[in-house]
């Protein structure tokens, strides 16, 4: 039987689209298993209390009070709690969100920038920790109220949440300080918005220049200049990222991974795989198979 992942519609279960607000703010305990899911919106998540595992697009690491998690839409997510479960503060958002006024480059480089090697998690240092609970803890008790300017607050706090993470997950990765020597354009995020959204569709520079009523080259150009890469890469990259995941955590086919990442062809999903990863679909999944990596005894529960 095909494993498929979960897809969760976080936002409107939520009610938050019909509130016109795309953000969610919850805190929970997780028990056991938390099944193998993906969403269309991004998730800062702050572990408070317990331990466990954690796998994000098939990679493990550990969760402990501190640990703190940036996922971008469509990353592959499951976790396995200790016997105590895993207490989380958990924000959810929609792209859009932090599109609604202009934002520096870099920070938006950042923000949507492909798998660079890097973690897509940080454990915090005590005063960073705090710095972290206490603002999503305050998103979390705004979202619950009905103040004035209520939306303005949570934006600017989860503005300042991600700061502070990617601040942390720049030391712990040792990454260098992205390049800034650019201008926001504001077509040019509305495109970048519009591929980490859609990238599973048909996407290519023709339908971006007609999508946003803008020349190719125009596109193109801007393209580079903000991402440093191509669109063609770029896109190429969100795709076999999203492949991995599939690959490791489910058990679909080659063939239906190709297509459920937006190749039009299997060849081409194959050769480029094999460009990004440096060996076939086939091959990555059986070096990288779950059963080689160390897992807690867990039973097939269902989570909280």
């Amino acid at each position: 039987m095909v494993k498929f992942p979960e897809y969760e519609d976080v936002l409107s279960l939520s009610g938050a689209v019909s509130r016109k607000f795309s953000c969610v703010v919850t805190t929970h305990t997780l028990q056991k298993h938390y099944a193998l899911h993906h969403h269309d919106v991004l998730e800062l998540a702050l572990v408070v209390n317990g331990t466990g595992t954690e796998f994000i697009n098939g990679s493990p690491h550990k969760l402990q009070p501190g640990t703190v998690t940036f996922l971008r839409p469509h990353d592959m997510h499951e976790i396995f709690c200790d016997d105590a479960g895993v207490e989380v503060i958990c924000c959810m958002f929609d792209i859009s969100l932090l599109f609604g006024s202009t934002m520096e480059a870099d920070f938006g480089t950042i923000i949507l920038g492909t798998n660079d090697g890097s973690t897509s998690y940080v454990d915090l240092e005590p005063q960073p920790y705090a710095e972290m609970r206490s603002c999503l803890e305050k998103m979390r008790l705004e979202y619950l109220d009905d103040k004035l300017a209520k939306n303005s607050y949570i934006r600017s706090k989860l503005i300042e949440a991600l700061i502070i993470y990617f601040r942390a997950h720049q030391k712990s990765n040792n990454l260098p300080s992205p390049s800034s020597n650019y201008r926001t354009k504001k077509l040019i995020w509305n495109v970048i918005q519009f591929v980490n959204t859609h990238y599973m569709d048909d996407l290519s520079l023709e339908t971006l220049s007609s999508q946003f009523d803008a020349s190719v080259s125009a596109i193109s150009l801007s393209f580079k200049e903000v991402m440093g890469t191509n669109f063609l890469h770029y896109l190429h990259s969100l795709r076999i990222r999203r492949a991995t995941g599939l690959l490791l955590n489910t058990s679909m086919s080659v063939l239906d991974i190709s297509v459920e990442t937006g190749f039009q062809s299997f060849r081409t999903f194959s050769r480029v795989f094999v460009k990004f990863e440096g060996l076939s679909p086939r091959e990555y999944r059986l070096k990288n198979a779950r059963g080689a990596t160390t897992l807690p005894s867990m039973p097939d529960a269902t989570r909280n």
